[in-house]
């Protein structure tokens, strides 16, 4: 996962300097920074989850688990939510934060708790499509294709594009799921 990440970055970055030059990579990374730095508590609310959701599951108590999951995706959506009202009400102080120059995110959350839960109950591999459908699977192909038709603003346009389209996967995945458990909590 972090190696895709690596990549990611990578090759995000080499877009931006070939449809927007430096200006526009330094602002992925003002961007990027500042989503990191939210994820991480998004990351904490993973961690937490997971001996409660993993116990809960062992001992055959759905009913439990799900309101665990319920409410690690509440809290990781309303920590993004805030973060991205933070970045959307703010932005020329957070820009400043990062530099002086002047010319210089909500779905996500649910995804990567999702993605997560997965994991804590022994679904690897579902865990690691959907962690690598998010950037692997939806974003590179879009952050290639979406500047041939509208140059910068097309690499713009590709990362909640992906995002979007991680997370119609990822509630899909999980909605069958659900009908499962659902069942077995009865």
């Amino acid at each position: 996962m972090n190696a895709t990440a690596c990549v990611i970055v990578i090759f995000m970055n080499n877009q931006f300097v070939r449809y927007g030059g430096d200006m526009a990579v330094g602002a992925y990374s003002i961007a990027n920074s500042l989503a990191i730095m939210f994820f991480m508590f998004v990351i904490g609310v993973n961690q937490g989850m997971q001996p409660i959701a993993g116990y809960n599951y062992g001992a055959e108590k759905y009913d439990r688990m799900l309101r665990c999951l319920g409410l690690a995706i509440a809290t990781a959506t309303g920590i993004l939510l805030v973060g991205w009202a933070f970045s959307m009400l703010f932005p020329y102080q957070i820009a400043r934060i990062f530099t002086a120059d002047p010319t210089v995110f909500p779905i996500i959350g649910s995804q990567a708790v999702i993605t997560n839960f997965f994991q804590c109950i022994g679904k690897v591999r579902i865990s690691i499509f959907l962690s690598l459908s998010r950037q692997l699977l939806m974003l590179l192909p879009m952050a290639y294709l979406f500047p041939l038709y509208w140059d910068l603003d097309g690499v713009w346009i590709s990362m909640p594009a992906s995002d979007f389209c991680a997370f119609v996967i990822t509630i899909l995945v999980m909605m069958w799921y659900m009908r499962k458990f659902k069942k077995y909590a009865r």
